[in-house]
């Protein structure tokens, strides 16, 4: 079929030539007019086969569910946080073209590491690959057809209700309500503290925060996730003896950081032979950034945990370790209507670590944030690259085998990007200059992450080891 268009389309082209008329003319001929129309009506049907087979090639239980159970319902679900359940076809095909939108510009999973630099291996990465993303783009230009319902996957098993996402808890500790006004600026604070209740040292190995407003409009014993009041928060541990420990550089307040939690974040499982230290006798304070939603709710975060069994130390103790530029707080200085401003910024690594997370964490003009390691031999190490959405926040953890080890003596290199400008559709009022502030119109930047800190032999097993595994 194709060498008969050949033929037919060189034919009329030597009938141009020769007769020197135009195309338009030249095809009057009966003789050609007739083969031409022969020609494209043998086609057709060839045509239009091979278009319904390419249609019918990319389908929803085949191809999509898949993707979608593993990248997005996890939120989107009955309950989720998500706005609309991904579950069904039923669910799926009416947002098909606003699904084919997001994903093709990134925005949808919210996972905003940038594949094309620094270290791509990472625990539970939901983003997807360019060939799912084109997979979902042609499905839905293809009129997202249903396919065979035997082809769907198994329904994954997802916690319902009051259930968490880390499995039974061992014990939840809940913050004081903090009632929001209906109508008021953001603001930080601090609520708490809240006993622990532990009479031992206890070490967590896996924790989960939540939003809980319960409202006068809920049925009785109700519970519903309110995801809209707090931006983030800082969950600290009050303890004697976290006040006199010596701090890292970088640490924030007078207690340990247990957990920064954001918006949007999920929750952590803390790698084999790690945990985080919840001494006897403690307590929880929460410092957290609210916004009002329009409505009079009282807020509450509770705090789910599971620990290592009594009397078990893990190998490694998790510590917090910030860092950010040490001079933000009196000179950031983002002037109106520019994008594009840069800001930079080193913190020393005082001990031996290993780098779990990386947890960037900006305000509505930050747009980018990458994290350098110089070590002390002079090499520059790109660690990673994250856009920033300020309405989505994530933690993210390493695979084991391929977490930063930093040796003593290394600067980890914070480099920011913010947009100032009318171009920026989180600014508010791009006419003004912007500072350091803790509202989310004002602007910060900092790198929220844990480590583990390792001893020069264990440094050296480390590294000796991963050697070992790459070759």
């Amino acid at each position: 079929m194709v060498d008969l268009l050949r033929k037919v389309t060189a034919e009329l082209i030597r009938t141009v030539l020769i007769s020197g008329r135009p195309a338009h003319e030249a095809v009057s001929y009966a003789p050609m007019k007739t083969a031409l129309a022969a020609a494209l009506f043998l086609a057709l049907p060839a045509l239009t086969s091979a278009q319904t087979s390419s249609r019918e090639a990319i389908t929803f239980g085949k191809d999509v569910a898949p993707i979608l159970q593993r990248s997005c319902q996890s939120c989107h679900n009955p309950g989720g946080i998500g706005p609309m359940s991904l579950i069904t076809y039923e669910q799926v095909r009416p947002w098909a073209r606003a699904i084919k939108a997001k994903t093709s510009k990134r925005e949808m999973p919210p996972w905003f590491i940038e594949k094309n630099i620094g270290i791509q291996q990472f625990k539970d990465d939901i983003s997807l690959s360019d060939r799912e993303i084109d997979l979902v783009s042609r499905w839905v230009d293809a009129g997202a057809p249903q396919g065979n319902p035997t082809d769907l996957p198994t329904p994954a098993q997802r916690p319902r209700g009051a259930d968490w996402t880390i499995g039974t808890p061992d014990l939840v500790v809940s913050s004081p309500v903090l009632n929001v006004k209906p109508v008021a600026a953001d603001f930080m604070t601090d609520i708490g503290p809240t006993p622990v209740g532990l009479a031992e040292d206890r070490y967590v190995q896996a924790i989960e925060v939540r939003e809980v407003a319960r409202g006068k409009a809920e049925p009785a014993g109700s519970r519903s996730l309110n995801y809209f009041l707090v931006h983030h928060a800082t969950i600290t541990i009050t303890d004697a003896r976290e006040s006199s420990r010596e701090v890292e550089p970088g640490d924030e307040g007078s207690g340990r950081r247990l957990v920064f939690y954001q918006m949007g974040q999920n929750p952590t499982t803390y790698p084999a032979d790690v945990g985080a230290l919840l001494p006897a006798g403690s307590a929880l304070k929460f410092g957290v950034h609210v916004h009002s939603v329009g409505e009079a709710l009282p807020l509450k975060l509770e705090v789910a945990l599971k620990f290592y069994p009594k009397g078990v130390t893990p190998k490694y103790v998790l510590t917090p370790f910030s860092a950010s530029p040490r001079f933000q707080h009196e000179e950031l200085d983002l002037p109106a209507g520019e994008s594009n401003i840069r800001v930079d910024g080193y913190t020393p690594v005082t001990r031996p670590m290993k780098l779990v997370t990386y947890v960037p964490h900006l305000h509505a003009n930050g747009t980018r944030m990458c994290i350098e390691a110089v070590y002390p031999d002079g090499r520059n190490e790109m660690l990673n690259c994250s856009r920033w959405d300020h309405n989505w926040s994530r933690q993210y953890f390493y695979e084991d085998d391929a977490a930063p080890l930093l040796p003593a003596g290394t600067q980890i290199h914070v480099i920011a990007w913010f947009d100032n400008s009318a171009g920026n559709p989180r600014n508010i009022e791009p006419r003004n200059w912007k500072g350091y502030g803790n509202r989310t119109i004002d602007d910060m930047s900092f790198l929220l992450s844990e480590a583990i800190y390792l001893t020069d032999d264990q440094f050296k097993a480390e590294v000796a080891a991963r050697a070992a595994r790459t070759r």
